[in-house]
């Protein structure tokens, strides 16, 4: 893939943090939230980033919107430089890049009404004012399935589906390259979701924008993604084409993950074999040695204690963090 295409290139990117706090004169261990990660998203493409809760995909989120700055690495977002930038130049990059998260409730301000809500971004940067806002405004919310005259009303006075709807225009209100899905569907109702992703799938093909979905559930990802990537303490242990990864999951962190994941044929589910991990996820401000993973992996030999295996390419075009894989 040429630059010209690359949305989202990350470089090595680690998000360390030192907890305030403790016994005086003792320092606080660091927090190693994300620790050296790579990721390349192209125009018009989607990467399902899963993993754990507490594995780091919402800080490694926050670093790429400039919400947190990275301890060290590259973020670029088409081209531009974030990591480091001025306040300047941050202002300029966010224009391109937005962010839907998981709770609707918590996004919008419930004083506000969604007209407002959605008018924002257009207000802040100087795109539409008056009849020409108004306008935009109705627009964003035809193009979520909303009507113009729900601008007038107050989150409360929705549905959660319909709030996420209201976040997704507004987050489409400055014709992002780039938005970012933080858990976008978890909050919601089983009913719910299905249409918020086709949604979000139809949102897409329209208007050509990259996203980095985040979600702990490989059914979401499996429906909304071209490629996955799996995140562990912090590190990518395995990263493929979706169809690649659904077929054959390699490393046995994605096979644990892919063997909880229900089957909607009874007799499949009977049959299904359940990789149950044993132990705890293990602190970041305490990493294992060798391979992060040994400490809970069911295959686990002496080299994985002793040597961190590095993201290697599979024949069938796979990265893989693992020795036995």
């Amino acid at each position: 893939m040429t630059g010209l295409h690359q949305v989202l290139d990350v470089r090595d990117v680690a998000v360390h943090f030192t907890p305030r706090g403790g016994r005086i004169g003792r320092p606080q261990p660091t927090v190693k939230a994300v620790d050296g990660v790579d990721l390349l998203i192209g125009a018009g493409e989607t990467l399902g980033l899963v993993g754990e809760s507490g594995c780091g995909k919402s800080t490694l989120s926050n670093a790429i919107v400039g919400l947190v700055p990275p301890t060290r690495g590259s973020i670029k977002i088409r081209g531009q430089e974030i990591a480091g930038a001025t306040r300047e130049t941050l202002h300029a990059v966010r224009s391109h890049v937005q962010m839907i998260f998981q709770d609707p409730v918590l996004s919008l301000n419930p004083r506000a009404t969604i007209g407002a809500a959605i008018a924002e971004p257009l207000i802040v940067r100087r795109i539409a004012t008056g009849p020409a806002l108004k306008e935009r405004v109705a627009a964003l919310l035809a193009k979520v399935g909303l009507r113009a005259e729900h601008a007038s009303r107050y989150p409360h006075q929705f549905s959660g589906g319909q709030r996420q709807r209201i976040v997704i225009a507004r987050a489409l209100a400055l014709e992002p390259a780039l938005v970012l899905c933080d858990e976008p569907v978890s909050a919601l109702d089983v009913s719910v979701r299905a249409q918020i992703l086709n949604l979000l799938v139809d949102l897409q093909r329209r208007m050509g924008m990259s996203y980095l979905f985040v979600s702990h559930d490989l059914s979401v990802v499996r429906h909304i993604s071209d490629q996955v990537a799996v995140m562990y303490l912090g590190r990518i242990v395995e990263q493929a084409s979706r169809d690649v990864f659904f077929a054959a999951p390699k490393h046995p962190y994605a096979r644990a993950l892919m063997s909880a994941v229900p089957e909607a044929n009874p007799v499949a589910q009977r049959a299904k074999r359940r990789v149950i991990l044993s132990g705890e996820l293990p602190s970041p401000t305490n990493v294992p040695r060798g391979c992060p993973f040994h400490t809970r992996c069911p295959i686990v030999t002496e080299i994985c204690a002793r040597e961190r295996p590095l993201l290697t390419p599979r024949p069938d075009g796979a990265l893989v963090a693992c020795h036995h894989a």
